[in-house]
This record gives structure tokens, C-alpha cells and sequence, in this order.
């Protein structure tokens, strides 16, 4: 006797992703997987790993609508997937993207190092329609709006700070900060800006320059974002495997807030107030969310670099080396 038995997807991890990321498909009642075939927004995607009751994916480029298919023979199975699409390529973003309040999206073109680049900073609409927006930075590296409502943006290479109005007039802020990465304002106005040979700087609204700790030195860049207690979450990619999330307080005191992740980058605070991360945990890459002890997968991605909101809070902008992504929320 023969007995039909129907195909479920019990499970997607993560429940979003954008092209490039790697998922896992749950499946129940497959028989083999010789002759499976799925499409992710209704485009055929590409196995990396299969077994009787989980399939490892890779989210193809140009998808158009949500969800994942599993199909065997006769068989279908569906499930939804918030999935992400590209918005803007061409672009070298080492940080976060910034938004403003008009939903202009900010991104740097940073270059290699010591390279001057025809732009250092371009500003994309919600469309992905990309215009130059500053020059004559060099090695552009992180991006923040000021209490004043204007752009910062860091060099590296100089180890300066640069402040611009929206109308594109430019001018130097502080120097002399080593090589100068994160950039993030606390909860009083300083400034917090992190020079990834060890050292976080805080700089007061009148520009008074003082250290606020020190930190194990990074081979790429310091990561910052402002803590809703007056301090910062930083991160600095090593050359170890198990690198660091630090909180430091508004007084300088250092603490580890999570060891384990690879790579860690970008950070940003979800809609409900939790931690996220542009990194690698366990072996999987996209962004992670804190929303207790341990880190939760919760955008599948390729190395991710950044990651910032909308004024509305209802899109997520992300960000690798060379593209621009962005997932509906709503």
C-alpha cells in the first residue's frame, strides 16, 4: 500500500534575508532530495547543503516578491520570507549608512587606503536614485548626524573629523584623532569618535578633546553607536575568531557585553530598543539581535558592513562592501 504523504515547511531561519545571505529551510515529508527544487521570490535558488529535513539556501539576486517554495514532484510547500532587495550598487561602505529626516540615505565611498575617490559621500532616495553629495575626503569611513541636524563623517587616513551642512558646505571639525573610524554622539551632545589604534576620544560641543578609554586595537575599524544610558556599544574587528561587543560607560569604564562573534561591524537599535550587529556568529552572517544574553540570527546577509533605519522606522537599510539593501519592515 502506498501512502501520500504531504510536505511542509515548518521553519525559515532567519525570518528575513537579503540577496547574498544563506538560510536554512525546515522541511517535513520530503522523500530524498534528489529531485528538490526551491525558488526564494520566485526566483531558483541555489543549494549549498541538503539534507532529509533541511536545506541550505542561498537568497539569489533579483528577487521580486516574498516567501520560499519547496517543490518535489507532484509536491508543493510554501512559507513566507521577508526578503530585502537591493537598492543601490556601486559604493564602499566600511560603516554605518545614515538617514535623515527627509529619508535620504547616506553612504560612503571610502576607497583603498590613502586613495582619493572622485566622491567620498553619496546621498540615495527611497527609489535608489544616487547622487554625488561630498568630495575631497579621503578615505571617508563612518558617517553620523549631529545633534545641530548636520553630517560628520571620519577619515582614516587624516584622522580627521568633518562636519557638512545638507547644502554640501564642508568644513574641518577636529583633528589629530590617529586613524580615526567610529563616530557616534551620546545622550549630552559629545561627540565619541574611535581611533582604531586603541583609543576612544570624546569631544564636547565647545571641541574640548579628551580621552575616554582605551581599547584592544582593531585591523579595520572601531564600530560605535550611543547607548540610551550616555555610553557606547563598540566594535573592532581582530584577527581573532572570537571578537568583542564592549559597553563603555559615560565615565570610561570598559566591560565586555558579548564575546564570540566574527567580524563584528555596525551596530544599530531595533524599533523595540534591542542591540543589532552586522557580524558573523557560529558560522552564519547577517545581523544579529540582542534581546537577551545571546545573539539572535535575524537578517541572513553576505558581510554585512552597517545598518541604520528610517525616520519612520519602518525600513531597514543595510549595507555590505559595494551595495545597498533594503527590507520593508511595515
Amino acid at each position: 500500500m502506498l501512502y501520500w504523504i504531504s510536505m511542509k515547511v515548518k521553519e525559515i531561519r532567519p525570518g528575513a534575508a537579503v540577496p547574498g545571505g544563506i538560510i536554512r529551510v525546515e522541511v517535513e515529508g520530503l522523500n530524498g532530495v534528489t529531485d528538490v527544487r526551491v525558488e526564494i521570490g520566485e526566483v531558483e535558488a541555489a543549494f549549498l547543503g541538503a539534507s532529509q529535513n533541511v536545506l541550505t539556501l542561498k537568497v539569489p539576486e533579483g528577487v521580486s516578491e516574498s516567501g520560499v517554495v519547496v517543490y518535489q514532484g507532484q509536491k508543493k510547500a510554501r512559507r513566507p520570507l521577508r526578503l530585502g532587495r537591493l537598492l543601490a550598487q556601486e559604493l564602499h561602505s566600511v560603516a554605518n549608512p545614515v538617514v535623515d529626516d527627509q529619508g535620504l540615505i547616506y553612504c560612503t565611498f571610502s576607497g583603498a587606503r590613502g586613495e582619493k575617490v572622485p566622491f567620498s559621500v553619496y546621498a540615495i532616495d527611497s527609489h535608489g536614485d544616487k547622487q554625488p553629495f561630498l568630495a575631497d575626503i579621503v578615505n571617508a569611513t563612518a558617517l553620523a548626524i549631529g545633534p545641530d541636524g548636520l553630517l560628520y563623517i571620519s577619515s582614516r587616513h587624516t584622522g580627521t573629523i568633518y562636519r557638512s551642512s545638507f547644502d554640501k558646505r564642508l568644513e574641518k571639525y577636529a583633528e589629530g584623532l590617529g586613524l580615526a573610524t567610529g563616530l557616534a554622539f551620546d545622550g549630552v551632545g559629545n561627540m565619541i569618535v574611535g581611533d582604531r589604534g586603541g583609543t576612544l576620544y570624546r569631544i564636547s560641543a565647545s571641541r574640548q578633546t579628551s580621552v575616554l578609554c582605551e581599547l584592544e586595537p582593531s585591523v579595520s575599524a572601531y564600530h560605535l553607536v550611543a547607548a540610551p544610558d550616555g555610553g557606547v556599544f563598540v566594535t573592532g574587528p581582530t584577527l581573532s575568531t572570537q571578537d568583542s561587543i564592549y559597553r563603555v560607560s559615560a565615565s570610561g569604564q570598559v566591560e565586555v557585553f558579548f564575546k564570540g562573534l566574527g567580524r563584528p561591524q555596525g551596530m544599530a537599535f531595533d524599533p523595540e530598543g534591542n542591540l543589532q550587529v552586522a557580524a558573523s556568529y557560529q558560522g552564519r552572517k547577517g545581523i544579529y539581535t540582542f534581546r537577551g544574553g545571546s545573539p539572535e540570527w535575524t537578517v541572513a546577509g553576505p558581510m554585512l558592513t552597517g545598518l541604520a533605519y528610517s525616520p519612520a522606522r519602518d525600513r531597514l537599510y543595510l549595507v555590505d562592501s559595494s551595495n545597498l539593501f533594503v527590507l520593508d519592515l511595515a
